[in-house]
């Protein structure tokens, strides 16, 4: 054997010091502040029962789906982008655990997201209707989670340990594991990439973008029915002051519903191309290191979500702010 590959299983690095170095710095910057601004929101709404209403239940499940992402998917995809070898031993489970932990997360984050919109679509649409009441909520959340397994359970049984024993003496390395993934077929993989798009990405835009633009619809034709009533009723100064008010607050609602759907749509938008470019046509080849540079840079993109969301679901809402200042 090479002494040369002994070497490189021996330092056990995909990617130059530098590159490693700096894609740490980046994900540690989205680790702590996802972290920090998840925790908050479900402190907030453990903290206080005033806030533990239905509607609050989907975005605590929106916060927790992406403490998963912050505290399990960031750190093991480092640690999987570090390593030619799988570095947590001759331990089937942990491969297909880590790999099957990862896609639940992120599924039941977009899941999540598009279950907050459909939410306030049928509350401001169809204010008539009964809503969600907290059991109903808690049902629904179990049916994202349940759905969130089923998707990534084809990871779970596709990811499978090799051990290799390196029978030489004096030799630093006596053993090597590699986690892989042996589909049925040689298109299996580039397939469930593809459904993955579907249902993790292009449905939840349509799903998100539909539903915010018939709320908008909707605020904008309730605001113009509000202000004709109130020109009957009130003299003009009063009237005024009171359409001020409500178009700022349909401007803000407005800008708050186009931005939740443009920052889903960028942050995951170069994971999901990168997987089907990659899965169907392996355009890095043999630039291992290359390709797993890119796959870390759209795999950070797509990770900022569980930044951003914090923001657009918890301190734009005046609730969450309120609370947020009393702690």
């Amino acid at each position: 054997l090479d002494l040369s590959v002994i070497e490189r299983f021996r330092s056990n690095r995909r990617v130059n010091d530098f590159a490693f170095f700096c894609l740490v710095a980046a994900y540690c910057v989205l680790i702590v502040v996802g972290t920090i601004g998840n925790s908050l929101v479900v402190y907030v709404v453990a903290r206080q029962p005033a806030m533990r209403t239905a509607r609050n239940v989907f975005v605590v499940n929106l916060a927790i789906s992406d403490l998963l992402l912050c505290l399990i998917t960031m750190p093991l995809t480092l640690m999987e982008i570090r390593s030619y070898t799988w570095p947590l031993g001759n331990a089937p489970v942990s491969c297909k655990m880590v790999g099957s932990l990862q896609a639940v997360s992120i599924f039941v984050s977009t899941l999540s997201i598009t279950a907050i919109a459909l939410d306030r679509y049928q509350l401001i649409v169809y204010p008539t209707k009964r809503s969600f009441q907290l059991t109903g909520a808690l049902l629904a959340l179990g049916g994202i989670w349940v759905l969130g397994i089923v998707l990534a359970l084809p990871l779970f049984i596709v990811r499978t340990l090799e051990h290799h024993d390196i029978p030489i003496p004096n030799s630093p390395i006596t053993s090597v594991d590699y986690c892989l993934e042996e589909w049925p077929n040689e298109r299996g993989r580039s397939l469930y990439s593809i459904g993955s798009i579907l249902v993790q990405y292009a449905l939840p835009i349509i799903t998100v973008s539909v539903a915010h633009a018939r709320i908008s619809n909707k605020l904008q034709t309730a605001g113009q029915s509000a202000v004709a009533v109130s020109r009957t009723e009130l003299n003009a100064a009063a009237t005024d002051c009171r359409t001020a008010a409500r178009e700022e607050k349909l401007r803000k609602t407005n800008t708050l519903l186009i931005a939740i759907s443009i920052i889903f749509t960028i942050c995951w938008l170069p994971m999901n191309t990168f997987n089907v470019v990659e899965d169907t046509w392996n355009v890095f080849g043999d630039d291992t290191e290359t390709m797993l540079i890119v796959y870390a840079v759209c795999h950070m993109v797509g990770m900022s979500s569980a930044c951003a969301n914090p923001l657009l679901y918890g301190w734009l809402n005046d609730n969450f702010r309120k609370e947020f200042r009393r702690i």
